[in-house]
């Protein structure tokens, strides 16, 4: 269920962020999503300041922040929301790598994953165990 950003069903979202660029994760995902679990996708083709403002209005409302970095990654703002999502509340945030990352970012993601296990983040290893995951809180 795609969230209307028109109305406050984005309240109880999922915020979908990371990698955008080629990756096709976002799709992946969200097919196997129950109907029933609602989801912003930020990632549009042409990112314009309102598109900015909304995922800035969803992220702090949505009931789980998940973060992906695929080895498509081009940039690293996803580092900063990473980071600033876990300290706000990393209960609510779920991480992700999918696919080979560079082998220089390998170390510093398994850092990443430790530290953010210890505040409270909820680490999964692939697309399915997300999935699982939300279909079940969303039950």
């Amino acid at each position: 269920m795609k969230v209307n950003m028109n109305n406050k069903l984005y309240e109880n979202c999922v915020f979908l962020g990371g990698t955008c660029a080629n990756s096709t994760w976002r799709k992946d995902l969200i097919s196997k999503l129950r109907d029933n679990v609602p989801y912003f996708d930020p990632q549009v083709e042409k990112w314009t300041k309102a598109d900015a403002a909304r995922e800035d209005a969803c992220k702090p409302v949505a009931r789980f922040n998940v973060f992906v970095i695929t080895g498509d990654a081009l940039g690293t703002y996803s580092g900063w929301e990473i980071h600033e999502e876990a300290m706000k509340d990393a209960s609510r945030l779920i991480f992700c790598t999918v696919g080979e990352l560079p082998a220089n970012q390998v170390k510093g993601i398994g850092k990443i994953k430790e530290g953010l296990t210890c505040m409270g983040a909820t680490i999964c290893e692939s697309l399915d165990e997300i999935a699982n995951l939300l279909n079940k809180a969303y039950a």
